[in-house]
C-alpha cells in the first residue's frame, strides 16, 4: 500500500515538473498565439495561429519579466508582441512604427490630396469629387512622419496604393466587417483601401478607410508639430489602421522595452471561423438581411450564424461548446494558403 502511494506521488511530482517545464518553455522561449481581432489585417487575419520567438530580443526568467539576457532591440517595422500597460492579462501584436527619442507626427490626409506622396493605383472604386467627399466615402490615410532622435527633416515611408481587384483578393476572407466592401455589406459603408508600405526594405500591407482616427496618447500636437517618444519606449500601430487599439490611444500608449515579449515567426495554422461576420449578422443586420459574400452567402449565414453568436465576447463554457459544435465547425474554412507564411 505504502509503495503504491509512493509511486503515485512520484508520478504526480514528475507530471508537475513536466507541466512547469512546458509552461516555462512557452513563457521564455517559444510561444503559440492566436489572433482574435482584426487589428493587423491583412498581415494577420482573425483565426491565424502563430509561433512567437520569445528569445528574439531577451531571455526572461520563467513566469516573470525579469530579463536574464539581452540579445537585441526591436527595429522599426518589426511585428512584435507586447503586454499593454493597462491590460496585463493580454498580449498584443502590432507593428513597431516609432523608436525611442523619435519625434512622430500622424496626419489624417485625404487620398485625394495631390500633395500626398504615394504611388497611386490605376483602378479605384472611389472618385475624387466634392459629392463623394460630402458622403464621406473618400479614404483618409493616417500618414506617419518621423524625425530620428528629433533631428533633421521629416521622414516618411514609401507607400503604394493597391488596385481594388487585387485588394479584394487579399482582404476577402478576413472575417471582419470593417474591411468588407460597401456592396458586400448590403448597405452604405466605408470603403477599405489597401496600401503597400516599405519600412527598412521590408514591405507589408495596411488598410485604411474614410474613418478619421485622432491620436490622443502622446500630446495634442501629434498632427502638427509632432510628439516625442520617451526614451526606452516604442510606438506601435496596427496594420488595419482604423480598427486597432494601439499606441495612438492613451489606453495603450508608447510601450516600454521591458514589455516587449517577442517576435512572431510563422503562421502555423489558420481558420476562418466567421465569428465576427456572424456576430455582426445578428447584432446589426438581423435575419432579414445578410452580407453578400461569395464564400459565405446569405443562405449559409441564415443557417450557421446562430443567436449564440451575439455572446461572442461574453459567453460561458456551455454556450461556447454548443455554438462551436453546432454552428462554428460547420461554417469554418481552413485557410490552407496561409499555413507556413513567414512573418517579417
Amino acid at each position: 500500500m505504502e509503495k503504491n502511494i509512493l509511486n503515485l506521488l512520484k508520478s504526480l511530482i514528475s507530471f508537475a515538473i513536466l507541466v512547469i517545464l512546458v509552461f516555462a518553455f512557452k513563457h521564455s522561449i517559444l510561444d503559440a498565439n492566436n489572433i482574435p481581432s482584426g487589428s493587423m489585417i491583412p498581415t494577420l487575419k482573425i483565426g491565424d495561429y502563430l509561433f512567437v520567438n520569445k528569445m528574439r530580443f531577451s531571455l526572461y526568467f520563467p513566469f516573470t519579466y525579469w530579463e536574464l539576457l539581452h540579445f537585441d532591440d526591436p527595429k522599426r517595422g518589426d511585428i512584435v508582441t507586447f503586454v499593454p500597460p493597462r491590460d496585463p492579462s493580454k498580449n498584443y501584436v502590432k507593428r513597431l512604427i516609432g523608436m525611442p527619442g523619435d519625434r512622430i507626427r500622424i496626419r489624417n490626409i485625404s487620398i485625394c490630396d495631390p500633395s500626398l506622396p504615394i504611388k497611386r493605383a490605376k483602378e479605384t472604386l472611389y472618385q475624387c469629387d466634392r459629392e463623394n467627399e460630402i458622403k464621406n466615402n473618400i479614404p483618409y490615410i493616417a500618414f506617419v512622419e518621423f524625425k530620428e532622435k528629433d533631428h533633421g527633416e521629416w521622414q516618411y515611408f514609401e507607400i503604394e496604393e493597391i488596385d481594388y481587384k487585387t485588394a479584394y483578393k487579399i482582404l476577402k476572407d478576413s472575417d471582419s466587417v470593417r474591411v468588407l466592401y460597401p456592396e458586400e455589406r448590403g448597405r452604405e459603408g466605408y470603403l477599405p483601401v489597401l496600401f503597400k508600405e516599405k519600412i527598412n526594405n521590408i514591405e507589408h500591407y495596411f488598410v485604411e478607410t474614410a474613418e478619421i482616427i485622432i491620436a490622443d496618447s502622446l500630446c495634442s500636437e501629434i498632427e502638427t508639430e509632432g510628439c516625442l517618444i520617451p526614451e526606452n519606449h516604442y510606438f506601435m500601430m496596427g496594420d488595419n489602421r482604423d480598427d486597432s487599439q494601439d499606441s495612438r490611444f492613451w489606453q495603450v500608449g508608447p510601450i516600454s522595452r521591458d514589455r516587449i515579449l517577442g517576435k512572431p515567426l510563422v503562421i502555423y495554422f489558420s481558420i476562418n471561423w466567421r465569428d465576427q461576420i456572424c456576430f455582426a449578422y445578428h447584432q446589426y443586420l438581423g435575419e432579414k438581411e445578410g452580407f453578400h459574400l461569395k464564400d459565405f452567402p446569405v443562405e449559409s449565414q441564415k443557417k450557421y450564424c446562430s443567436k449564440y453568436d451575439i455572446y461572442l465576447y461574453d459567453e460561458d463554457l456551455f454556450t461556447y461548446l454548443k455554438r462551436t459544435i453546432f454552428y462554428r465547425i460547420p461554417r469554418l474554412e481552413v485557410r490552407w494558403y496561409r499555413i507556413g507564411t513567414l512573418l517579417k
